[in-house]
């Protein structure tokens, strides 16, 4: 008896190696390769979003000899038939998770068809892209609602038409691939902008961070205010010696760059557990506590985030030792990560969360003080307590 595809243990093995991959080309390679092995098509290729010349352009595709499409050679605009039906609502009958090639023949011999006669002269138009790709099925990649990339998927090696597992493994691959897809570009504009200035990289730095909050629907603007408040602390902290006018500017600097990304680590985390409505379960407050790690996962392949990434790794750990994710203790705890750590659970008491309303600033302030020495540094809730009474949060 043919034992039945593990799809959940695919896909958890695909983000994990995703969002480590920055390199566009060997990300797209990795995904593509994914689809090929696991479903066992002839061959895939994905359409990918120039940003510069608004059209979709074939980067690399996988299969047999002569089904491979060059890269870069197939390129499509947005007026496409196929562009059209996914972003075009009125075009799209059959939803916009995926279309099937059986089922647009189907429907175009159907009567419903024919008397509709220029939805039957669109839909045969589609038909007439499938068949220049010799595809079987065409799965879109959104993010947010602007179309990122497409997938054509040829022929399974078996024949048989596509299941209904096997389209809810791609339709959340390729949900996956595209969060992969922003993160690798935006970690290739980082570089870039490393080489020449340093304001241009702090805006990619953000736009980093916005891909975070667009993944979880319930942090809104709270990287921003993280970051803004580690700010006014750092000031705190300085104003009484404990960060030294030689140390200030790297200081302020590492902070900014790890405020704004402490939660990048989020990327790898799915996003039904992000945006659970309800408390966590243990299985799922396992999964979030991995943030920190993926965080430092993705980041220690830059050079110039090796400061910036302990207030990453870090800012979940406890001044009593009962933190994670190494369980570190007092002052072995990182100052960049202590900042985070206290501004990061200001906010999120006061904002409004699934599972309860957001608390009133004195409320946050006395579970803080009940903290101190425990969840937090004394020395780190005496300046946050300072910056709150003079009216600077």
């Amino acid at each position: 008896m043919k034992t039945k595809p593990d799809y959940r243990r695919y896909l958890e093995m695909v983000a994990k190696r995703m969002i480590l991959v920055h390199k566009l080309d060997t990300l797209i390679k990795l995904i593509l390769r994914a689809i090929v092995r696991n479903v066992h098509t002839k061959h895939a290729v994905l359409f990918l979003h120039d940003q510069g010349k608004d059209e979709y352009v074939a980067h690399v595709s996988r299969g047999k000899e002569g089904l491979k499409i060059p890269s870069g050679f197939a390129k499509i605009r947005k007026d496409n038939p196929l562009i059209r039906y996914f972003t075009e609502k009125e075009l799209n009958i059959f939803g916009r998770d995926f279309l099937i090639s059986d089922r647009l023949n189907y429907f175009i011999s159907s009567k419903k068809a024919k008397k509709d006669k220029k939805l039957k002269s669109f839909l045969e138009n589609v038909r007439f892209q499938f068949s220049l790709y010799n595809a079987k099925a065409c799965l879109p990649g959104f993010f947010e609602d602007k179309l990122i990339c497409l997938f054509l998927l040829g022929q399974k090696h078996d024949r048989k038409v596509f299941t209904q597992d096997e389209l809810g493994y791609l339709s959340v691959l390729s949900s996956d691939a595209v969060m992969a897809i922003q993160n690798a570009r935006l970690f290739e504009d980082l570089k870039t902008q490393l080489e020449h200035n340093r304001t241009l990289f702090l805006q990619t730095v953000k736009a980093l961070a916005t891909a975070i909050e667009a993944k979880d629907k319930y942090t809104s603007g709270h990287t921003e205010r993280v970051s803004i408040y580690s700010m006014i602390l750092a000031q705190e902290l300085k104003s009484m010696g404990k960060i030294s006018r030689k140390d200030w500017d790297k200081f302020v600097d590492d902070l900014k760059i790890a405020s704004l990304l402490h939660d990048i680590g989020k990327i790898g985390v799915k996003e039904t557990v992000l945006n659970k409505n309800g408390f966590l379960n243990d299985e799922e407050r396992l999964e979030m506590q991995k943030h920190p790690l993926v965080g430092f996962s993705i980041l220690n392949q830059v050079d110039e985030f090796q400061e910036p990434i302990l207030g990453v790794k870090y800012h979940h750990e406890r001044y009593d030792g009962g933190g994670y994710p190494e369980g570190l203790k007092g002052k072995n705890i990182p100052l960049i990560a202590q900042v985070i750590s206290i501004v990061d659970t200001f906010d999120a008491l006061t904002t409004d969360r699934p599972y309860r309303k957001g608390l009133l600033k004195e409320e946050a302030i006395k579970i803080i003080e009940e903290n101190k020495g425990k969840q937090f540094s004394p020395l780190i809730v005496e300046a946050f307590l300072k910056i709150y009474n003079s009216g600077k949060i």
